[in-house]
């Protein structure tokens, strides 16, 4: 059986759009002939649509496609595949249902809806779709059987989060009913690292049923959600057969009979490394952010420093040199290497550049605030005014030329509230905002080597400093990156006890933590980042503000 795989990139809500991709790769299948052509799930609506669930619209307009793609398919010996959302009508149970449908010839010949629904980290499931019963094999013309399993119900043997989370197996109720050809239809998120695990373990399914197999995922971002395609197959031994590219559309057809891709099939790179993808990711993210929300032209500030360095040159590759602004907004306290280094970044991105200092509006400021209260303008709320200063210049920008503004802040300073609210929190995207300090180093080497080495050197080795008063370092007040990041990773992403880390690292963990508690409020109001790990902040991690957690 010859099995194209459409990877495209629906968008949440454009129902037409998600229509001509459906379509146009239907279309593609049938010139090649092949017997059946799948699409991610979810593919008529995109996903995750959070609470558009809600919406009545989701299941006309998604109706509405399936009867058109029904009629597209007559006369067509090519079966297609398609994901929507489908309203529940039974008196019971939530309003949807997450369900995939076959149309050939002009007849709908096979449906099935998705049993297990997960609910940790970005997932929802639970809240919006009734599981479906039990799977059922599809008879193809060809005569093969055919297992199609819905993402998470080929998941249910996954330990990662320390156990299995599910006492139902989609996989073993298809394994009963002797397939020849297992298929799993997916919306699959990228996280770094996690490939391996999701080729893995859909590989000791196929070696277990005996049968060759295929993986399709979808790509694009939906918010800070990314998918990274990566659509795949599998011999019926288990082993590895290829996959089609990341973070791009991209097609393909699976011969089950050789059990390999065909030639013209856009395979990815073999020995594409976690670090370049994780590039890729990074620079499609932000890009399907502003594709999606209607925006062209980013603006940001750039302060000589690493983080803003490699925003700004994430942003280039994603949405085109001409679309990116970068703001230099000195203050008394910014040493002239920082401008300096600000300059030579922009000069070789070949971005728009402008130098705003804020030292006199500061200082009128200053002046007035303490002259009008009993209340004076120093330490930390001297170091948050300049912040917020540079926050207003560049939300001016945004309002003045139709940019969005692009927050500079990494995860380690996110998690330590080394950041301010209405001041550098200012902006629609964090594109770093999952990245660790030390893992922001690592991501500007591989820029540099792919890019043109567009960072300067002296950005990447000297001391992290916010500038915000005399001779400041980070390192003043926080332990070295690599001692922090260690501590928040294993805290935040694998949940270690603190008495534990406590054990391990010594005892001023205690007073990292605290700090890193106390300022969920500020995360809370932040731009949404993108994801790349197994706990960023933000939609998967729900943390409440008022609250009394000792450390």
């Amino acid at each position: 059986m010859r099995i194209a795989v459409a990877q495209i990139n629906p968008v949440v809500g454009d129902f037409e759009g998600n229509f001509k991709k459906v379509s146009q790769a239907f279309e593609r299948a049938c010139q090649a002939g092949v017997d059946l052509v799948l699409t991610p799930e979810l593919s008529l609506l995109g996903y995750p649509a959070h609470d558009l669930m809600d919406r009545p619209e989701v299941f006309s307009n998604c109706e509405a496609l399936l009867n058109r793609l029904e009629k597209l398919s007559t006369g067509k010996k090519t079966a297609l595949l398609v994901g929507y959302a489908e309203k529940n009508t039974k008196p019971f149970g939530r309003g949807a249902k997450n369900s995939i449908a076959i149309f050939q010839n002009g007849k709908r010949v096979f449906s099935q809806t998705k049993v297990l629904l997960p609910t940790y980290d970005v997932f929802d499931e639970a809240r919006y779709f009734e599981p479906g019963d039990d799977p059922q094999v599809w008879i193809a013309p060809t005569g093969k059987r055919v297992a199609i399993a819905i993402c998470e119900d080929l998941w249910s043997r996954d330990t990662v989060h320390g156990r299995r989370l599910y006492n139902r197996e989609p996989g073993v109720i298809l394994k009963r009913q002797d397939p020849e050809i297992l298929i799993s239809i997916s919306a699959s998120p990228y996280e770094y690292g996690k490939r391996s695990n999701r080729e893995s373990l859909h590989q000791a399914w196929a070696k277990e049923m005996g049968v060759p197999f295929v993986y399709i995922n979808q790509t694009g971002a939906t918010d800070e959600v990314m998918f990274d395609g990566s659509s795949f197959a599998s011999t019926k031994t288990g082993e590895f057969a290829g996959r089609l590219k990341s973070f791009q559309p991209a097609f393909g057809v699976f011969d089950t009979e050789t059990q390999a891709w065909e030639p013209g099939s856009e395979l990815g790179a073999p020995d594409e490394s976690e670090m370049d993808r994780l590039v890729d990711g990074l620079i499609d993210g932000i890009r399907s952010y502003f594709t999606r929300t209607g925006f062209k032209k980013a603006v940001l500030g750039l302060s000589g420093g690493v983080d803003s360095a490699l925003v700004g040159a994430l942003a280039v590759q994603a949405l085109g040199r001409e679309n990116v602004r970068g703001v230099a907004m000195p203050s008394q306290y910014s040493s002239s290497h920082s401008l300096e280094d600000a300059e030579i970044l922009a000069r070789n991105l070949g971005i728009a550049f402008e130098v705003r200092p804020i030292k006199f509006i500061f200082s009128t400021l200053a002046r007035d605030f303490n002259q009008g209260s009993d209340l004076k303008l120093t330490g930390l709320a001297e170091e948050n005014l300049q912040s917020r200063l540079r926050g207003l210049i560049l939300m001016s920008i945004s309002n003045s030329d139709g940019s969005l503004v692009l927050t500079t802040g990494n995860k380690s300073e996110i998690a330590m509230g080394y950041c301010t609210l209405y001041g550098d929190m200012c902006g629609a995207l964090a594109p770093i905002g999952d990245l660790y300090k030390t893992r922001v180093y690592d991501v500007c080497q591989v820029v540099n080597a792919r890019f043109g080495s567009p960072i300067p050197e002296r950005t990447l080795t000297k001391a992290p400093s916010a500038e915000l008063r005399p001779d400041q370092k980070d390192q003043d007040t926080l332990p070295p990156y690599a001692d922090l990041d260690r501590v928040l990773e294993a805290y935040i992403e694998r949940f270690d006890s603190v008495e534990d880390l406590v054990t391990r690292e010594g005892a001023w963990v205690r007073d990292i933590l605290r700090k890193l508690e106390m300022n969920e409020y500020k995360r809370r109001q932040g731009a949404p980042a993108l994801k790349i790990s197994s706990r960023a902040f933000g939609l998967g991690r729900r943390v409440p503000l008022a609250k009394r957690w000792d450390l």
